[in-house]
């Protein structure tokens, strides 16, 4: 193990030691770096967690309640709306959602959402009509 001598020296004094001094570079530290080059585990690949944007910590009821608020057009709004349409998806929890939310998602009448979310949206709904007509 190393010891890192943090005492001040002075200009031009120069400290001789018998310790031995390592130069750590980036990637040679034993530590990895977040980046792009970052691989999954094959855990994590498996259980589909996504753990680098941190949405995996909101729970289910906070993202439904910004789903199903509905209210308004505003872009940040509409983001935050997509964001956790697709991290339900991604959980596979999108029978969770309300079904009047869901036929607002369905029609997206000003194109807010894009095809991918009312397509996942119309597949919901036409699950629950199947289930309604087959009971």
């Amino acid at each position: 193990m190393y010891e890192m001598n943090w005492g001040t020296i002075k200009k031009g004094e120069v400290k001789k030691s018998t310790d031995k001094v390592v130069e750590l570079r980036p990637g040679e530290s034993g530590f990895e770096t977040a980046g792009p080059e970052k691989q999954q585990t094959a855990e994590t690949t498996q259980r589909s967690e996504d753990l680098e944007s941190g949405m995996e910590l909101l729970e289910l009821d906070f993202l439904l309640g910004i789903i199903e608020n509905i209210d308004g057009a505003d872009k940040n709004d509409v983001m935050m709306r997509k964001l956790c349409f697709n991290e339900v998806l991604r959980r596979s929890q999108q029978n969770e959602i309300d079904s009047y939310a869901l036929k607002v998602y369905s029609i997206n009448e000003n194109n807010l959402y894009g095809k991918d979310i009312q397509c996942e949206a119309m597949k919901e709904m036409t699950l629950r009509t199947e289930h309604k007509t087959h009971s």
